[in-house]
């Protein structure tokens, strides 16, 4: 590797590292408590090192969002790319999605409560976080036999169901519950696509 390459590679590191501290910020501190300076310190990062591109504290938690999201997005989806039928590979998805979750309950409450309760730039980028999982979803309208019967934003409620589940518990403070419940929130997926018997038949393979 080349000197500008692990030059690259050390930019983003530390990138990563202060977007991370700041969503632990949050999580900690509130959105009123947060600084980039502290955020800084916490990465251990120089002083002034990115602050040039982060002097706003909302670029910069946006940025972490973007990034927080992004990871979870890219677990579930090469979790649904693997082997086997559809609803073994949504089954997949979840489960990496709800293992991610509830090993940082501090960052799945900043997901789900203390990010999008800043305004209602960030409630939308959650909307679109939950609704990104869709086009995972789009191979059940083929299976159903039902195809363009189907309500256009069937894929949608369906990741709707799941998410409803999923607020519910982080809200109650269970979040490391969540894995427990993938079973249920596997039919919850399902069901809009292959129907309550072949679903639950799906929901009693997962358990």
């Amino acid at each position: 590797m080349g000197k500008r390459a692990r030059k690259a590679e050390m930019e983003a590191s530390a990138r990563e590292r202060l977007l991370d501290a700041m969503l632990e910020e949050l999580a900690e501190k509130g959105y009123r408590g947060i600084e980039v300076e502290s955020a800084r310190r916490r990465a251990g990062l120089e002083r002034g090192e990115w602050l040039a591109e982060f002097a706003d504290v909302d670029a910069c938690l946006f940025a972490a969002y973007e990034q927080l999201t992004g990871r979870l997005t890219a677990k579930a989806a090469a979790a649904c790319a693997g082997e086997g039928a559809w609803p073994e590979r949504v089954r997949a998805g979840l489960e990496a999605l709800l293992a991610e979750l509830a090993c940082r309950p501090g960052l799945a409450r900043v997901l789900t409560r203390s990010f999008p309760a800043i305004g209602p730039a960030a409630h939308a980028r959650y909307q679109a976080f939950v609704e990104g999982f869709a086009p995972l979803l789009e191979e059940g309208r083929e299976l159903s036999g039902m195809g363009a019967e189907l309500p256009a934003e069937v894929e949608l409620l369906a990741a709707g169901a799941a998410e409803a589940i999923v607020f519910e518990e982080i809200e109650a403070g269970r979040v490391e519950s969540l894995p427990a419940l993938g079973p249920a929130i596997l039919f919850s997926v399902l069901v809009p696509f292959l129907g309550p018997e072949a679903a639950s038949a799906e929901m009693a393979r997962a358990a």
